[in-house]
Formats: C-alpha cells, structure tokens, sequence
C-alpha cells in the first residue's frame, strides 16, 4: 500500500477531512510541479502559475498535515526545489542567450545618422 494513503476504514470522521482536505493541496502543488518539470512555458501556464502562486496561502484546516501525508508532501518539496533549480539556471542561460544577440545586433546593424538636404541653397 502506498505510504500516503490509509484505508478509509481505519480512519476516524476528522482524519478523513485532514487527510481529503490536505489531498487536494497537494494534488494542486504537485500539478504545478508536473507543469514546469515538463516545461510547460506556454504565456498561458505561465499566467496560470503566476496566478496560483500569487494567491496561494496555507490551507485552513484542522490540525497539521496527516503523518500518512508527510512522506509525499517530502517529495513534491524536492520536486519543487529541483524544478526551482533547473528553471534559475535556464534564465540564466537567456539572459546571457539575449544579452549576446544585443552585441550582435549592436556591431551588424548600420549606423544611422541624420541626412539633411540643403534645399535653400
């Protein structure tokens, strides 16, 4: 059986609304995680994560996380910090990526001055 789950037969009325509750949470968490694990930078999910991290606040339950929960809130936390890791690196690398194409630009593209036509003359 999975570490993050009991049969809901051995748990008590409150248990189960922790355990639900603390569920949906971390199936929200962990599916931000699977989008930028995925590279999932469409403007869109970048709007939507933005959004949901944003607005994000701890959930309002009764008592701490369920210690059946505890191993897979671990995991989706590493899962964040390496997601976290990769996604400062590959800004890093378009920074540099955007900063080079500017040199580029800057020693390719024509120097334009002004022209001006003695017309009255």
């Amino acid at each position: 059986m999975a570490d993050d789950a009991r049969p809901a037969e051995h748990a008590r009325p409150t248990d189960t609304a922790a355990l639900l509750a603390w569920t949906s949470v971390l199936d929200a968490l962990e599916a931000a995680v699977d989008d930028a694990a995925a590279g999932d930078v469409a403007p869109t999910a970048l709007m939507r994560q933005t959004a949901v991290l944003g607005s994000w606040t701890p959930p309002v339950v009764d008592g701490p996380i369920p210690g059946a929960l505890v191993a897979r809130a671990r995991r989706i936390s590493e899962r964040q910090r390496a997601a976290l890791a990769r996604l400062t690196a590959e800004a890093g690398t378009l920074r540099r990526h955007r900063s080079a194409l500017g040199s580029v630009r800057a020693a390719t593209t024509a120097q334009q001055s002004a022209v001006y036509v003695d017309v009255t003359g």
